[in-house]
């Protein structure tokens, strides 16, 4: 088994929410189920709320998304697009207050198996996979998103 081989099994079983211990730092990976979301939000959709010049750049693709259900932590639609080749950007809007909140970078150069952003509509806590913002170290980056803001909890880093 080569080298990337054994990168895209251990990334499959991290983002599959197994629990697995990161040997550096002997912590539990963040799991799905730990940052449940209140509520689903099944209202109407609240009007959205463009306050920053970035918000106004991504207007269309942020009022697409309030045309979604939830599917972020109970009453939010993470929505994301392409910034190049092989990154991502987006951000979650929520359905409730109309509020934007950019993801914490962009998300870039994944080669592993899996996606490189996973969510739930059931839990605050997304995991970007690759580099984000193109500085930090590669691997899967936990963050929990609370109070309209996204707090990394951490990263386990992945050899390329």
């Amino acid at each position: 088994m080569n080298v990337n081989q054994r990168i895209k099994i251990f990334v499959f079983i991290l983002l599959s929410s197994l629990t697995l211990v990161a040997a550096s730092e002997q912590k539990p990976v963040p799991q799905f189920r730990d940052y449940p979301a209140s509520n689903t939000y099944v209202g109407k959709p609240a009007k959205l709320r463009l306050l920053s010049p970035d918000e106004k750049i991504f207007r269309t693709r942020l009022r697409e998304a309030l045309q979604q259900p939830a599917n972020f932590a109970g009453e939010y639609v993470l929505s994301t697009w392409g910034c190049g080749a092989a990154c991502l950007y987006g951000a979650v809007v929520s359905l409730k207050t109309g509020r934007v909140t950019f993801l914490p970078g962009s998300i870039c150069c994944w080669e592993g198996a899996g996606k490189p952003l996973e969510f739930r509509a059931n839990s605050r806590l997304i995991v970007a996979a690759g580099v984000v913002n193109e500085q930090w170290e590669y691997g899967a980056h936990f963050y929990e998103f609370e109070k309209d803001s996204f707090k990394h909890l951490k990263t386990v880093a992945v050899a390329k």
